[in-house]
């Protein structure tokens, strides 16, 4: 990593020369300072003086951050082309996209850091936990929510929505269960509701039950359920994401 602290203009735009231009495709930039922020194109805006984070990745996205709040508050996709001039002994990014067409105007009157590195990272995002998840675990083994239970559908669509999983129990009444990934809410009973009403419609057989899934059903969620003819169960998650860092033989 490259790095200067609180550099004048010019020599934050020859380090940028240095560290960045020749190879912007293969270093990250990261500058920080007070900037403004002048935006065209699907929409006009202008942010004025504040002290900011502005990052450059690799693939040419760019991100303007204030001090606080997750998202950027100012931002150009991947594919930007960035070039820096300076005019009035400021500092400037001019950075345009195509599609669509538009561009973003930062001009720093102070700089504090400017850093260059290249980051190396091969690595697929895995996500465990979800709804889908526990969806899955009923559908392999539906024998966790109650002997018999047949399960036909998943993401059956409805009138007032999609239920998660649709089945009969072992009396063939069909089984309308609503999946929670964490705690049951009472706006959870009333879909589950929906749901159920949705497929007595269609049946000439008004039997028809509804089960709400989560890791945790509140007692006052339970009282709702009750007075509803609705049913409950507390299903815990299997949360396992793949150790891909365990040694391979090869590799001792």
């Amino acid at each position: 990593m490259h790095t200067v602290i609180h550099p004048s203009p010019s020599d934050a735009l020859q380090f940028i020369k240095q560290h960045h231009s020749s190879k912007p495709e293969k270093t990250m930039l990261l500058i920080i300072g007070e900037c403004m922020v002048d935006y065209h194109g699907r929409a006009k805006s202008l942010l004025d003086w504040g002290e900011r984070l502005l990052l450059i990745k690799q693939d040419g996205t760019v991100l303007v951050h204030q001090p606080i709040m997750r998202e950027p508050v100012n931002w150009q996709p991947t594919g930007s082309i960035t070039e820096f001039t300076i005019k009035d002994n400021q500092l400037f990014l001019n950075c345009r996209n195509r599609k669509p067409p538009e561009k973003m105007k930062v001009a720093f009157r102070q700089l504090m850091l400017v850093a260059a590195t290249t980051l190396i990272d091969h690595a697929n995002l895995i996500i465990a936990g979800m709804e889908v998840d526990v969806v899955n675990q009923i559908v392999d083994n539906p024998t966790m929510i109650e002997e018999g239970l047949r399960i036909v559908k998943r993401e059956k669509p409805v009138k007032t929505g999609a239920i998660d999983l649709y089945g009969f129990d072992k009396e063939h009444i069909p089984v309308v269960i609503e999946v929670k990934r964490s705690l049951a809410t009472i706006s959870s009973v009333h879909q589950l509701r929906m749901y159920v009403n949705d497929i007595k419609k269609d049946r000439t057989e008004p039997k028809v039950r509804g089960i709400l899934c989560a890791p945790k059903v509140p007692d006052m969620v339970k009282k709702l359920l009750e007075e509803q003819r609705l049913e409950w169960r507390e299903v815990k998650r299997n949360v396992v994401i793949p150790d891909n860092r365990q040694r391979k033989l090869t590799e001792f």
